[in-house]
C-alpha cells in the first residue's frame, strides 16, 4: 500500500478489514469454506483460474497495485495464525 497521511491510512485499513470480513463471509456462506480463510487465500490453494483473475483485479486496483495478491493473502493468514499460536504458547519449538 502506498504511503499516505495517517487519517487516510486509517480509512483505507478499515475498508481493507471490511473487505476481508466480506471475503471470509462469502467463502464460508457461499463456497463451503472456513470463516478463517479469505476467498483469495483459498483461490491460491485450490483454484488456479480464479487466482489469476483475482490477482489481475488487484494488480490494477488503485492504491493497491499488488502482484500475487492471492499468494500474499495466504502467506498473511498463515503468518497471523502462527503469531496467534506463539502468543498463546501453543506452538511447539522444534
Amino acid at each position: 500500500m502506498m504511503r499516505c497521511p495517517r487519517p487516510v491510512y486509517i480509512v483505507l485499513r478499515v475498508f481493507e478489514a471490511l473487505g476481508q470480513v466480506a471475503s471470509r463471509f462469502i467463502n464460508a456462506a457461499f463456497l463451503g469454506g472456513s470463516t478463517r480463510q479469505s476467498v483469495s487465500a483459498r483461490a491460491h490453494l485450490e483454484w488456479p483460474v480464479a487466482e489469476r483473475q483475482i490477482d489481475a483485479f488487484f494488480r490494477h486496483l488503485p492504491l493497491w497495485w499488488e502482484d500475487n495478491h492471492c499468494a500474499n493473502s495466504w502467506a498473511s493468514e498463515v503468518s497471523d495464525a502462527l503469531k496467534t499460536l506463539e502468543r498463546n504458547k501453543r506452538l511447539e519449538k522444534t
